[in-house]
């Protein structure tokens, strides 16, 4: 069963991992486009909800809750694809990797767990390769300032969530946090935007932005609530450091020597992923020494 559960969070972080893609291939700006994903997003839900009788109940205190988290997801939205559209994909999602050492440092404090060195230790490493990323790609500085605050934003959101979950339903959070970024991006454009919130879309801008806001942010954002009743918010965001992996593989791939970056770059991103994928096993062991220790204490 656990290994089922593995293969959905995979295939969740697959479907992010090709969001960055999606972001360049969309013309619209950051505004305008994170703003019709979120309104799109909205209306596929709501049909799902209502198609299966899904009840949207929750308590006002938890839906203020969800309502605030919701702003800070349009947040996470908005500085990930400004990061994009300032920079490329694989600078975006090289910022968007710190999200492990912000993470590490959150669930403590959220959820009243016990903190852990080796996580921190993980965290420290992470931005260890994101400076040396910094250090030789010096041109696409606010592209990793924004996938920065894309992470701390997503991280905050991710563990949040891990809480909510534990008496609500995915569905009903994932409503009420869309509703919170829509009202977000709605301030956000207000202030900042003097065009009209329906500014006119091409039709292959169109079909991008539906396979975006149903597959990629409706489905995926759905399910990865619902795995956290099989996965310590911790772990989902560990895993989900493979999503710069699968998107600058899609970008190379699609848009080819706009996404090739120095040698430094990859000696950086190299560092991330060593870090990434030992991690669940260096982490493990060490928290089950820990744990032995306890109980033989």
């Amino acid at each position: 069963m656990k290994a089922n559960k593995y293969l959905w969070l995979h295939f969740i972080i697959l479907l992010w991992g090709f969001t960055p893609v999606l972001g360049k291939l969309i013309s619209l700006n950051a505004y305008d486009l994170v703003w019709y994903r979120l309104i799109f997003s909205v209306i596929s839900l709501y049909i799902f909800i209502r198609y299966k009788g899904i009840s949207l109940r929750v308590s006002l205190k938890d839906f203020i809750e969800i309502f605030v988290i919701g702003l800070c997801v349009g947040a996470h939205w908005f500085f990930f694809y400004h990061a994009i559209k300032v920079s490329n994909v694989s600078v975006s999602l090289a910022g968007f990797s710190t999200i492990t050492l912000f993470a590490s440092i959150m669930q403590p404090i959220i959820l009243g767990k016990k903190f852990y060195r080796t996580d921190l230790i993980y965290g420290i490493v992470i931005a260890i390769g994101l400076i040396i990323i910094l250090n030789f790609e010096k041109i696409y500085f606010m592209g990793i300032v924004y996938g920065i605050l894309a992470a701390l934003t997503a991280a905050f959101f991710g563990i949040y969530n891990g809480k909510l979950i534990l008496k609500n339903n995915a569905s009903a959070i994932t409503f009420y946090e869309f509703i919170g970024a829509i009202v977000f991006m709605f301030f956000l454009k207000t202030f900042t935007e003097t065009e009209t919130y329906f500014v006119p879309i091409n039709l292959a801008d169109l079909l991008w932005l539906l396979v975006l806001s149903i597959a990629c942010t409706t489905l995926a954002f759905t399910l990865s609530i619902e795995i956290l009743k099989q996965f310590t918010p911790l772990t989902v965001i560990i895993t989900n450091n493979l999503e710069p992996v699968y998107g600058i593989v899609f970008s190379v791939i699609i848009f080819g020597e706009s996404e090739y970056m120095t040698t430094g770059f990859y000696i950086g991103v190299t560092i991330i992923l060593i870090s990434v994928f030992t991690y669940p096993f260096i982490s493990q062991k060490l928290k089950n020494k820990s744990w032995k220790k306890e109980v033989g204490g």
